[in-house]
């Protein structure tokens, strides 16, 4: 079931109230490349849904492989803001922990699974879109992990940095893609998912002889 759409309006010459093409057309095809993969979301169907004529699409993004990227950047964009506001740390706080880190990504993933199902499904289909929309943020996530580290000096980390950089986005991966799963075979709770991936962390950050970034 496709979610409930919001329409972003704007005021014309006419002063009227009128909806956005180019916003409309951008949240509906996010749901419907959500729900249906890129092959089940046609451009008449999203033309249809965002109330705009079928050359909108080519008009604005210049075809349904430009919207689809569009869409899909916008979703990792999305996702990665874990940016800590002004109101949460003063000047000289100490850098995020990397289990608070963790743990906002998935508060974030949480927040926007609209978002999440859109990227998890272009990787499942074998697309490399989201491949190309997640790279930028997990190299940022890396490096940031390599300085902590002390790895400042390797151009690309050591391969313990690599492991430990795997080992750490292995459980989050999996209690956000296989989280449905889990939670009905495993009988958990929902609020139980972060608390699993802070206990992750933690085993992995010990078992690396990292307990001081925990």
């Amino acid at each position: 079931m496709l979610p409930e759409l919001t329409w972003i309006p704007i005021i014309d010459t006419n002063n009227r109230m009128k909806p956005d093409t180019k916003a409309r057309l951008l949240e509906t095809a996010a749901a419907l490349f959500a729900e249906n993969g890129y092959r089940g979301a046609s451009v008449r169907r999203i033309c249809d849904l965002a109330r705009t004529n079928p050359g909108a699409v080519s008009y604005h993004f210049g075809g349904k492989k430009q919207l689809y990227r569009t869409v899909l950047r916008r979703a990792a964009s999305s996702l990665a803001d874990i940016t800590v506001t002004d109101s949460d740390v003063g000047d000289e706080s100490p850098p995020l922990e990397i289990t608070d880190a963790l743990d906002r990504i998935l508060r974030q993933m949480e927040a926007k699974p609209h978002e999440t199902q859109l990227l998890l499904r272009d990787l499942a289909d074998g697309g490399n879109v989201a491949v190309e929309a997640l790279e930028p943020s997990l190299r940022t996530a890396f490096e940031g992990l390599r300085l902590a580290i002390g790895e400042d000096s390797a151009p690309r980390g050591s391969a313990t940095g690599r492991e430990l950089f795997l080992d750490l986005a292995s459980p989050l991966f999996l209690l956000t893609a296989a989280w449905p799963v889990l939670q009905r075979a495993l009988d958990l709770d929902p609020d139980q998912r972060r608390g699993l991936l802070a206990s992750a962390c933690r085993r992995t950050l010990e078992a690396h002889g990292y307990e001081g970034l925990i």
